[in-house]
């Protein structure tokens, strides 16, 4: 496939990602390039031949199930299959949607609350998402190569779940700590249960206190 054509199959996926998870396009657009080398490395079942459509090479068991594939290693001089179980997806939404979820840990938590891809790219790294040093640098280039942040535009007739000043409130509030995972940055609209407002109010006596 060539490298715009596959741009084309998932950058829609990556922008209505967005609206949900505010994970840039384009972060999400070149992580899925080298997760899964421009789309040769989706798993596929080595019995059925069926694809997982599972773009970041994500072990386990997802909507559609899983596929096994097999590798060969060499151990001790003989050669000797190797079984993986990677999760299935209905389609490439499913697989974005699922690895935006998974950055929504608190450890990567800077990853949305970076202004531009760079910071995005930069965040990752230092959280710890891929052991390779040159991790961020290759998202940033592949970013720039392929002028990937042209995905991070949306026009004002767009749909959005939320206006910039409320998004920006929920990215504050995630900087000062009164919130504590960027899961809340999904929920800016729904009412906040007890627990929610003690917790938030207890942090800010803390740090009236200057309690750690």
């Amino acid at each position: 496939m060539e490298p715009q054509a596959f741009i084309e199959l998932v950058a829609g996926s990556a922008r209505q990602s967005y609206l949900n998870y505010h994970i840039f396009p384009s972060i999400t657009i070149a992580q899925a390039i080298l997760e899964s080398g421009w789309g040769q490395k989706v798993p596929v079942d080595s019995t059925t031949g069926r694809s997982s459509y599972n773009l970041f090479g994500i072990k386990g068991t997802g909507p559609a199930g899983s596929v096994t594939t097999v590798s060969k290693e060499v151990v001790n001089g003989e050669t000797v299959s190797h079984p993986s179980e990677f999760k299935a997806y209905y389609n490439y939404q499913q697989s974005i949607d699922d690895h935006a979820q998974f950055l929504l840990k608190p450890a990567y938590k800077k990853v949305l609350m970076a202004q531009t891809p760079q910071e995005a790219a930069q965040a990752l790294s230092k959280a710890g998402y891929a052991t390779d040093p040159q991790y961020a640098d290759k998202l940033i280039r592949l970013i720039q190569n392929y002028n990937l942040s042209t995905y991070d535009q949306f026009t004002p007739e767009e749909p959005s779940p939320y206006p910039p000043w409320k998004l920006d409130l929920g990215k504050r509030a995630l900087r000062e700590g009164l919130i504590t995972s960027p899961e809340w940055l999904g929920k800016l609209d729904e009412p906040l249960p007890a627990w929610a407002v003690f917790a938030i109010a207890l942090r800010l006596l803390d740090k009236q206190r200057q309690v750690p």
